[in-house]
């Protein structure tokens, strides 16, 4: 199998690390248990989505990768640093939001056309299913403001 398609889904793979990284420190940071609650699916479907990439990339004849690499470990440090004290809760969900946004259009340019049709198909449900976790935190957010 080409190794472009295992590389780029090894890229995703990371992103999905760091979002259960990002999320598991949202919720700890969070007060309102509504938006725990929330969070908790958020992440529960991050570690389904990683799940599922590594199932793939080993199906293709790769090895998944563990580490987030030096930008991984870079980018939750900034998080980490960002979520710590008393933060609102909007403000998080705030972040959530934009943490979640910026990984799917990273996501999104990653596997422009490169993939087989199964890591596409693949990757199509996983984007689904994360355009539908920035629906969630939308309405969360404008609950939260009213």
């Amino acid at each position: 199998m080409d190794n472009t398609v295992i590389k780029e889904l090894n890229t995703v793979l990371k992103g999905e690390h760091m979002a259960v990284e990002s999320y598991d420190r949202f919720i700890h940071a969070v007060e309102n248990d509504k938006v725990k609650e929330e969070f908790r699916k958020i992440l529960e479907d991050h570690k389904r989505h990683a799940s599922l990439l590594e199932e793939r990339i080993k199906e293709l004849g790769g090895e998944p990768e563990k580490d987030l690499g030096f930008a991984g470990i870079m980018a939750n440090a900034k998080m980490a640093m960002k979520t710590m004290g008393n933060k609102e809760t909007i403000d998080l969900v705030k972040q959530a939001y934009d943490g979640e946004d910026k990984g799917v259009a990273m996501v999104e340019e990653i596997i422009k056309g490169d993939l087989d049709d199964e890591s596409a198909k693949l990757m199509k449900d996983i984007l689904s299913n994360e355009h539908e976790h920035l629906v969630q935190m939308n309405h969360i957010i404008t609950q939260l403001e009213n």
